[in-house]
């Protein structure tokens, strides 16, 4: 990413010259109060908004203001914050949701047809794999849990390979089972060389889970740490929009504030 100029839904630059990049086999997490463009980012990775100014690109491939199509097949998968309106089609069963980027292809079609047995042995596999919980694979996805809800984005993504991953809030609101199963999944993707973008307001998972750690302040980068030297005083600075060198009384309190809030305030 760079140089990123993105608008809000109120018209206003939510994104004002953001830039970073991420390497592969490595997990960069993006900390931040919500409500300093994390949305707007997401979203302009993925093609669902456009991009005013700047460049993306994957792998040499620039992606500005291409369509969801054109960057699911360059190699970018999406686990979205709402799981329930963009992560899946809630009316349509788990085994559709599992081939809902890939249909069209000849691994699941022929002309308008979907191929009924290959579509059944993607979605017994893959429930297998990543221990999707449901009574029928026939069953609605909008009526399954939302851990399981997760995990039928998560294999969808997963099993397609992605050369890059965004995943924005993955664990928001599930147990600690799922949440553990998913940071298990996303290390292990990591591990096969995937670089993954991990948006998050939870601290800890931040710190467990990314090698580099990102805070985003008012649409910009203000800092990017090392999981070493990156300490809960030194992100919630950040947070609060002060950098650690110019650290004053009224920091202080701000950083106080903060921590109240757990690091996860939404705006």
């Amino acid at each position: 990413m760079r140089d990123l100029k993105v608008k809000s839904d109120r018209g206003f630059l939510a994104l004002d010259g953001l830039g970073f990049s991420i390497r592969s086999g490595e997990i960069l997490g993006l900390a931040g109060v919500s409500g300093n463009g994390q949305k707007e980012l997401a979203d302009a990775l993925a093609g669902l908004r456009k991009v005013e100014a700047g460049g993306i690109s994957l792998m040499g491939m620039d992606l500005v203001n291409r369509s969801p199509r054109e960057i699911i097949d360059a190699g970018l998968g999406y686990i979205p914050e709402d799981r329930n309106n963009e992560g899946i089609v809630s009316s349509f069963s788990v085994k559709e949701n599992l081939i809902l980027k890939d249909f069209a292809s000849s691994g699941f079609s022929r002309g308008v047809f979907i191929k009924s047995r290959e579509e059944e042995q993607n979605a017994v596999l893959l429930q297998e794999r990543f221990d999707i919980r449901c009574s029928s694979l026939n069953n609605a996805t909008g009526s399954l849990s939302g851990g399981n809800i997760q995990k039928v984005i998560l294999a969808r993504e997963l099993a397609r390979e992605p050369k890059a991953l965004i995943a924005v809030y993955p664990t928001r609101g599930l147990d600690m089972g799922a949440e553990e199963f998913i940071h298990t999944r996303l290390l292990e993707l990591r591990a096969r060389g995937a670089a993954i973008f991990l948006i998050s307001e939870e601290l800890d998972e931040l710190m467990n889970l990314c090698d580099r750690i990102a805070v985003i302040f008012k649409g910009k980068i203000l800092d990017t740490l090392s999981s070493r030297d990156a300490t809960r005083p030194k992100l919630g600075l950040l947070m609060a929009g002060i950098k650690p060198e110019a650290e004053e009384p009224a920091a202080e309190a701000g950083t106080e504030a903060v921590t109240k809030q757990g690091f996860g305030a939404r705006a």
